[in-house]
């Protein structure tokens, strides 16, 4: 008897991880590269606004869904009050920057300690 013949199975697509936040919560200005760069706030039609700092606390008003990471989110800035919609990419949970790839902390250097030589006069394990 033998195997039926048919069309393999194609893996699935992979998906693509963005995160996800709720409106009403507070949130931070994620600019990708160094802390100085700065991302660009837009209205509805995408035209361009303002521009904010990376870490700036803003509070999410509403969101716009999108695929494979385009996701909008309406968004005021806690501080100035600028308003304007962000990319799901642009916005991040923590107020400091995590690193994507954790690296071990270096181990410390210990010395081995010598065995020592009980009462017996030899090492442990050694036979007489």
């Amino acid at each position: 008897m033998g195997f039926p013949r048919g069309p393999l199975r194609t893996p699935a697509p992979t998906r693509l991880r963005v995160a996800v936040f709720a409106v009403g919560r507070r949130v931070y200005v994620a600019c990708a590269g160094d802390r100085s760069a700065r991302v660009t706030l837009t209205d509805a039609a995408d035209r361009p606004l303002e521009s904010l700092g990376d870490g700036t606390e803003v509070a999410i008003l509403a969101w716009r869904p999108g695929w494979s990471g385009t996701t909008r989110y309406h968004v005021r800035a806690t501080h100035s009050g600028l308003e304007g919609w962000l990319p799901v990419g642009n916005l991040r949970s923590t107020e400091a920057t995590i690193a994507s790839s954790p690296t071990a902390p270096t181990p410390p250097l210990v010395h081995p300690t010598p065995l020592r030589v009980g009462e017996s006069g030899r090492r442990f394990g050694q036979r007489n």
